[in-house]
């Protein structure tokens, strides 16, 4: 089955990127090379051996800023995905649909073993792909569910690398919704259940809703979700951090506008409760002891989302960070949640 990019939309950022932006940093160093071989045939003064040597250690300057440039781009507008042999189970349905900026992309879909109780969307973590969790993903379908995912771009087997941002996924999430009603005769009460990186997504999609399952949300489901782009993106650089936050920022905040020109939230905006609050229960599963993110990410979303009183927070000791491994606890606590809510 394939549907064309809907009109659906709320979450995301839909303007085309620019291909290319005038770079201050790439003229000037233009220019410094033009200037550096003007006086490279003048005479041998000590004026033009003065100029000459702080021209040349200018466009050093400006060549090791260009290389950290494309470092930050690389790392951080780059999706760096697991592999994953992958053998799909033979009751996945796939659906194909066109995404963000009119990309070809492909969804899946499992039905429940039995009468549905309805549907949900799975959403996987930064590096993962529906392959690593699809025993969560069947744990889900023997519950009764239907479960519906796609595959992040960049991750898995779509290959969409170039200008990742999250906000490009959070279109394709609202494109697939809209593709996946046609499963069904009338619409289903749908849970999102998103894991890490997936999590940030989940809340970002439940507080921004649209189209025809924005009325059929019920709850929200979050492992170890994430919660502050600023946060990641300060764990990612490490001891880069302190000496150079301020670059970092520059470079992220020029690239994410280039490739968003309707950016609708900024970089320092990137996190809870900015992206916004849900209205819906929420369940949060976290690892207590989480060697990828930490509890920092935790504490920011119970902060924020406690005032609820249908809201629950779980730490879990037997539950690890990665999909590759499950915890009791945490199918228990699904189970129970889920129970109260079909």
């Amino acid at each position: 089955m394939k549907v064309q990019y809907p009109v659906s939309r709320g979450a995301g950022a839909y303007s085309h990127s620019s291909q290319w932006n005038f770079s201050v940093p790439w003229a000037i160093l233009g220019l410094l090379i033009v200037a550096e071989l003007a006086l490279w045939d003048q005479e041998s003064q000590l004026l033009i051996r003065i100029l000459f040597w702080t021209i040349a250690i200018s466009i050093g300057l400006n060549a090791a800023y260009l290389g950290f440039e494309s470092k930050i781009v690389t790392a951080f507008f780059k999706s760096h995905p697991k592999t994953c042999d992958y053998r799909p189970n033979p009751d996945w349905r796939m659906i194909e649909f066109t995404g963000w900026g009119g990309s070809k992309l492909m969804g899946y879909f499992i039905p429940a073993k039995d009468d549905s109780k309805g549907l949900i969307l799975y959403m996987h973590g930064y590096s993962s792909s529906i392959a690593r969790a699809e025993k969560r993903i069947l744990h889900l379908r023997d519950q009764g569910f239907d479960v519906a995912g796609i595959e992040m771009r960049g991750h898995g087997r779509c290959d969409l690398n170039r200008d990742w941002t999250l906000l490009k996924v959070a279109a394709d999430t609202e494109a697939f919704l809209d593709c996946i009603l046609a499963e069904y005769e009338e619409k289903p009460l749908v849970h999102f259940y998103g894991h890490s990186m997936g999590g940030f997504l989940a809340m970002r999609l439940s507080s921004k809703k649209s189209g025809w399952w924005a009325d059929n949300l019920s709850s929200l489901i979050l492992e170890s979700p994430a919660a502050s782009i600023p946060m990641l993106v300060k764990m990612r650089a490490g001891p880069l951090w302190k000496p150079s936050s301020f670059l970092i920022r520059r470079i992220i905040r020029k690239e994410a506008i280039r490739i968003h020109p309707d950016l609708p939230i900024r970089f320092m905006d990137a996190k809870v409760p900015q992206i916004g609050i849900p209205d819906i229960p929420v369940l949060t599963l976290q690892s207590k002891d989480d060697d990828t993110l930490g509890r920092a990410h935790y504490n920011l979303v119970k902060k924020h989302l406690e005032g609820n009183n249908e809201n629950e927070f779980h730490l879990i000791s037997d539950l690890e960070h990665t999909t590759t491994c499950d915890s009791t606890t945490r199918k228990e606590l699904l189970e129970n949640w889920l129970n109260d809510r079909s």
